[in-house]
């Protein structure tokens, strides 16, 4: 990252990026450690993007610092194969690391990272997360956080590798566990989820 300037109730930030400069262009997304953002200027190094107020509350964006290393994904293109689950770059909230024992740099890494009482309905052993933008498999929870392995290609090629207990990673939950989730405290809440509702589904 080249420079973050406050500016309330927002931010602005520019990110070098030489390597995905041809593929952007003003007005189009890009994730930055997984918060879609629009680019809103380009030059030959780079480009810039506002943030507003409460991406700054959410994620760890407003908390860089000049040089800091970013995450960067440029949106899915319709027939493109999908290597990882569906990311939207709506952060669900900024987690605090745990913990993140490092062994040698051929090996895996094990990541724990804070669990708050809101994002639990959507954490558990084999659900899909989004951590900086990187899709990942929750290994275990526990009653303080959650657990992620992280094999040597993702520890090289993204900023999880730098991690250090007491740093900060946007995490955004699974869309399809969020939407079910949603989907079933509405109906509970009309009284369409009673045993007499489901028994006339044919459940016993």
């Amino acid at each position: 990252m080249r420079y973050l300037r406050k500016r309330a109730p927002g931010a602005r930030l520019f990110i070098d990026c030489e390597q995905v400069l041809d593929q952007l262009q003003a007005g189009g997304s890009v994730a930055v450690n997984g918060v879609c953002l629009t680019c809103e200027e380009l030059d030959s190094q780079g480009f810039a993007a506002s943030l507003l107020g409460e991406t700054l509350a959410v994620s760890n964006l407003g908390r860089l610092k000049s040089g800091a290393r970013v995450n960067l994904e440029l949106p899915l293109r319709m027939g493109d194969p999908i290597g990882g689950h569906l990311l939207q770059g709506h952060v669900d909230a900024s987690l605090a690391v745990l913990s993140f024992p490092r062994a040698r740099a051929e090996q895996d890494a094990t990541l724990v990272c804070e669990l708050p009482e809101e994002l639990k309905p959507f954490v558990f052993s084999g659900a899909s997360i989004g951590l900086n933008g990187v899709s990942l498999t929750v290994r275990s929870v526990v009653d303080a956080g959650f657990s992620v392995n992280l094999i040597p290609e993702t520890l090289a090629r993204t900023n999880l590798g730098e991690l250090k207990a007491g740093a900060e990673v946007n995490c955004e939950v699974d869309l399809i566990i969020k939407s079910v989730y949603h989907s079933l405290q509405v109906r509970a809440a009309k009284g369409e989820l009673s045993s007499e509702a489901l028994g006339r589904l044919g459940y016993d």
